[in-house]
């Protein structure tokens, strides 16, 4: 008995070691949102998604998961396949593209001033700029997203500013529920914004 302790402190010291040499294994994770193939050559208007900003705090790879009212967590091994900012700004223009089928919509002024003229005839431009005031995900319970978006003309006036609070509740207690939570919240947004441009068209 005496004799075999040596070989089994050096058995589990390597698994130690070996453990240790393993390298964490990253989850990446992206917003789902409609991806359509819909004809926009007859666009009555243009939609440009200028801008989509988001807090510092949470504009970044990984994850940021709320412990609790005064602390966060942030995981390394959890993370967004690209930057949230830029991932918002694809769904927010796949959901309006599909909500607004009468619209031109893009996110570059200069792509979208050559494709969307007509011969004759130059479309209403409408500029959407969305601001995310707050970001917070609270693990296995919900995500809450609040939102400010203008709505400005082809001069850049204002025609309608807007401010809502989206609560979507996660599916789970896992890092797994988080982007689908995240996806709707962003549908849900597309709704709104969508019906703010619809609302602008509508005033004389």
């Amino acid at each position: 008995m005496m004799r075999s302790l040596p070989l089994l402190t050096i058995s589990l010291t390597s698994l130690l070691l070996a453990a240790c040499a393993t390298p964490p294994v990253e989850h990446l994770y992206r917003l789902d949102y409609p991806l359509t193939s819909a004809s926009q050559a007859e666009a009555q208007y243009e939609v440009v998604i200028a801008t989509v900003k988001l807090p510092e705090a949470v504009n970044r790879q990984q994850l940021v998961i709320q412990k609790s009212a005064t602390e966060s967590l942030i995981s390394d091994e959890q993370r967004w396949l690209a930057p949230l900012d830029e991932q918002l700004t694809h769904a927010l223009t796949a959901h309006l593209r599909k909500n607004l089928p009468d619209a031109w919509l893009s996110t570059d002024t200069g792509i979208n001033a050559s494709i969307a003229t007509t011969p004759g005839k130059t479309l209403p431009r409408y500029l959407v700029k969305v601001q995310i005031d707050q970001l917070l995900i609270h693990s296995g319970s919900q995500l809450t997203l609040e939102a400010s978006w203008v709505v400005l003309d082809h001069s850049r006036k204002l025609l309608k500013r807007e401010h809502q609070v989206f609560t979507v509740s996660l599916n789970g207690t896992a890092y797994e529920a988080v982007a689908p939570a995240m996806s709707e919240a962003a549908k849900q947004l597309a709704e709104q914004v969508g019906g703010s441009v619809l609302g602008v068209r509508k005033v004389p």
